[in-house]
């Protein structure tokens, strides 16, 4: 599994982390910022060319609305995963971690 490690450190905003993660994810023009889009592109394949399986891992001292963007993208993702599961009976390997 691809492991792709952002440093957040210098996010003021989830907008500045929004910016980073569009890059790790090798998202292409048009790409949203809000979570919804990061997990349509991330679970279900659409507007990123990053392919799973793969772990983003977010490092760095996280200021507070950053760390809580992170963590509600980790777990909007595996929610869709589990809806995924459900849905289509199949699973894509995508994690994001906040460390």
């Amino acid at each position: 599994m691809k492991t792709v490690e952002i440093d957040a450190t210098r996010c003021a905003n989830p907008k500045e982390f929004a910016r980073l993660l569009h890059e790790a994810i090798q998202a292409i023009p048009g790409h949203g910022s809000s979570i919804e889009a990061f997990v349509d592109s991330m679970v279900f394949g659409t507007m990123s060319e990053l392919s799973p399986p793969y772990t983003i891992v977010v490092t760095g001292d996280l200021k507070p609305p950053v760390r809580a963007f992170a963590a509600d993208l980790s777990n909007a993702i595996g929610q869709a995963r589990l809806e995924r599961r459900t849905r289509r009976g199949d699973d894509v390997e995508v994690v994001l971690k906040v460390g």
